[in-house]
């Protein structure tokens, strides 16, 4: 199957780009394509105004709401951000006030309760206190007799007092002064209360617009879109550092929170939804562990298109039938198999190619178990065992008949795949061609075989086959209409023939191998019966002259069910191709 990819639209300073691909590497999930164009006045202010939102939307997000009201959508999303803005902005001022004081507060603690109210008091009566702040230990008692004095608190082992001055009489007192407190204690806390109140109403207006948060990214979204469709009619221009760089990228559907954790850190603007066909998505497979091997070969042609079927897992075990069938020899499989097994051992990179090398090895001893053909011996007449093999006439026919499947399997593949993807009427036709098929091979059995088909069934076959064909080949609303554009593709009864033929070099590059293993067998035969050094070198003769077999009935093996996968079974299937394989930006370590 083709994984589902999400498309994301970055809008980034051309400055920034290599920075941002960067850090996309270490991701090493992300499929990217870029653009560059030039940014002027408009695009700037559209940029900026993307940026706002964005912003705000941020800290939007970072607010919790308990128990959320339904959401009335009162707000516009410009009255939200105009609204959030001046909030943040006072939200700040007020923080900051709260913070300084708390210093305030902190220092006029040990002062009690005195006031400017009392400096007032004091002044009016011409005299002027002075503040002071003593440790315990340098406190002298005999100050209290010398000076007007008197201690307002003691506190962490120092001592806060007040001496007061006498207007007309000279002052001196062996202390530095202290400095008072802008306000008492008293009008310092009622001020804190009114502040957090203010915090407090800024809190709920903020949950009231974190509530319609999604507007603002509804918005935003817009003027991303203008942005980029702006940017799209722009040309280009000459300094780099005015323009814009438009990162499209693709993620598969599985990882787009390990995406959107990263986009939430960077604070990028970006456009994000499902990817579609006319986005050009990269194509990456996901198929069970047998069909995966097997992922490789089908790039050899081209990956399906975004909107596509993923014929992978459907083609995979006839290729392997395939193979085993083109190499045609019990001995050279169980080589691949053994091959493939210890190979797992000593290159453990290399694991996906040794497990496909053990599945086609598989295929290689079950198909010439029925020609009986181990290392170019014919094993019925090596033994004398008569009528348990087939022989080459059977062979032939066989690549004909597993041909003939090959092609049915194809067309009801395309039929259940139409209906899914299309809808039913467009699976008809495939339906019709395939019962066709059905109704041949009947009569190829019931002729041929001698099988007991009842006639019925190759009629019913037959007849539905056509009428199918010649109704939903085309899908004229006009159903009289419709037989006559179908006769063109009756004609496509020709090109299935073609395609059944095609099947017969199967039997072909098997028989061809079985020869030259024959051949071998003799030589080395000859030589091995040469005295003294016959042993020798007929065993070199038997081991390089199969090894040379089989590397040359390998290279046909591989190409050649290739050919009947891209062409008979592609064509058949309705695969058209033409997607482009999914390539992430990765670090190379």
């Amino acid at each position: 199957m083709i994984i589902p990819m999400i498309k994301y639209d970055f809008v980034l300073y051309n400055a920034d780009l290599p920075a941002f691909l960067e850090k996309l590497q270490t991701l090493g999930i992300v499929d990217t394509k870029r653009s560059i164009r030039p940014i002027d006045e408009h695009s700037t202010a559209l940029l900026e105004e993307i940026t706002n939102y964005n912003s705000v939307f941020k800290q939007l997000s970072k607010i919790k709401i308990e128990n959320p009201e339904p959401v009335s959508h009162a707000y516009t999303a410009e009255h939200i951000l105009k609204h959030t803005e001046k909030l943040l902005e006072d939200k700040e001022q007020t923080t900051l006030r709260e913070t300084k004081l708390l210093m305030e507060i902190e220092s006029a603690r040990p002062w009690k309760t005195w006031s400017m109210g009392s400096i007032d008091r004091l002044s009016a009566l011409k005299c002027t206190p002075h503040f002071y702040i003593v440790s315990e230990k340098k406190y002298k008692a005999e100050w209290e007799q010398e000076y007007p004095l008197a201690i307002l608190n003691e506190e962490k082992g120092n001592i806060y007092l007040v001496v007061l001055e006498q207007e007309g009489e000279p002052y001196h007192f062996p202390l530095n002064e202290a400095k008072l407190p802008s306000a008492s204690i008293d009008l310092l806390e009622e001020e804190l209360r009114n502040i957090e109140q203010r915090l407090e109403h800024i809190q709920q207006e903020f949950e009231k617009y974190a509530l319609s948060k999604e507007l603002l990214m509804s918005h935003r979204s817009e003027l991303i879109t203008q942005l980029d469709l702006y940017l799209a009619g722009k040309g280009t221009a000459s300094a780099a550092e005015d323009k814009l760089a438009i990162v499209t990228a693709f993620v598969p559907e599985p990882q787009k929170q390990i995406l959107d954790d990263f986009i939430t850190q960077e604070q990028e603007l970006y456009l994000c939804e499902a990817a579609k066909i006319e986005d050009n998505p990269p194509i990456k497979l996901k198929n069970n562990r047998f069909a995966r091997l097997f992922e490789p070969i089908g790039d050899m042609f081209m990956p399906p298109l975004y909107n596509e079927l993923d014929v992978t897992a459907f083609f995979a075990p006839f290729y392997m039938l395939f193979f085993g069938f083109c190499l045609g020899d019990i001995g050279y499989g169980i080589i691949l198999l053994l091959v493939g097994t210890l190979g797992k051992f000593f290159m453990p990179k290399m694991k996906p190619i040794l497990s496909l090398v053990q599945f086609l090895g598989v295929g290689t001893i079950i198909l010439p178990l029925l020609s009986g053909t181990f290392f170019g011996l014919k094993l019925g007449l090596l033994f004398n065992i008569e009528g348990v093999f087939f022989d080459d006439l059977q062979m032939f026919w066989l690549a004909i008949a597993f041909g003939g499947v090959h092609i049915i399997f194809a067309k009801l593949v395309n039929t259940f795949d139409a209906m899914f993807r299309k809808g039913f009427q467009h699976g008809l036709a495939p339906l019709g061609w395939a019962l066709g098929l059905i109704a041949a091979a009947l009569y190829a059995g019931q002729s041929f075989l001698s099988l007991p088909i009842p006639v019925l069934w190759i009629k019913v076959s037959l007849f539905l086959g056509i009428a199918l064909i010649l109704f939903f080949t085309s899908l004229s609303k006009n159903i009289f209409i419709r037989p006559l554009k179908a006769l063109a593709s009756i004609m496509d009864v020709t090109g299935i023939f073609g395609d059944l033929l095609s099947y017969i070099r199967l039997f072909g590059l098997g028989a061809a191998g079985g020869i030259l293993g024959f051949v071998v067998n003799t030589v080395g035969g000859m030589v091995w019966n040469i005295p003294f050094i016959g042993y020798l070198f007929g065993g070199i003769v038997f081991v390089v002259g199969h090894v040379a077999v089989m590397a040359l009935s390998s290279l046909g093996a591989l190409v050649h069910p290739m050919r009947l996968t891209f062409v008979e079974f592609y064509k058949n299937v309705g695969f058209t191709g033409g997607g482009r394989p999914y390539k992430p930006l990765t670090k190379i370590e």
